[in-house]
């Protein structure tokens, strides 16, 4: 018996195209699935982003509740430093999840 031609040039690079895309397809269908079952986020609220100002592209300012404290963050290249405690009770409430994405 001989052995099987091999397949074309071709032929090889359609079917690699067509396994890469159904790899693709099934990670962004996993990730998909992962966020909505809340995969990634911070458990029960603990930690909310309460506002956020861009000083300029490489400086910015979060207001961020941690449980009952209110923190002024700055953040640059350098990471991300505590500036200042707040007072809580001074603060609005935090917009809703779905409105910040």
């Amino acid at each position: 018996m001989d052995p099987p031609p091999p397949p074309s040039l071709g032929a090889a690079l359609a079917q690699t195209l067509l396994v890469l895309g159904a790899v693709c397809a099934l990670a962004w269908w996993v990730l998909r699935l992962a966020a909505r079952r809340g995969v990634g986020r911070s458990p029960a609220g603990v930690i909310t982003v309460v506002d956020r100002v861009a000083l300029d592209p490489r400086r910015t300012l979060f207001v961020v509740r941690v449980g009952p404290k209110a923190l002024l963050l700055g953040g640059s290249d350098g990471g991300l430093s505590v500036l200042s405690e707040l007072d809580p009770a001074t603060l609005p409430d935090a917009p809703p999840k779905d409105a910040a994405s």
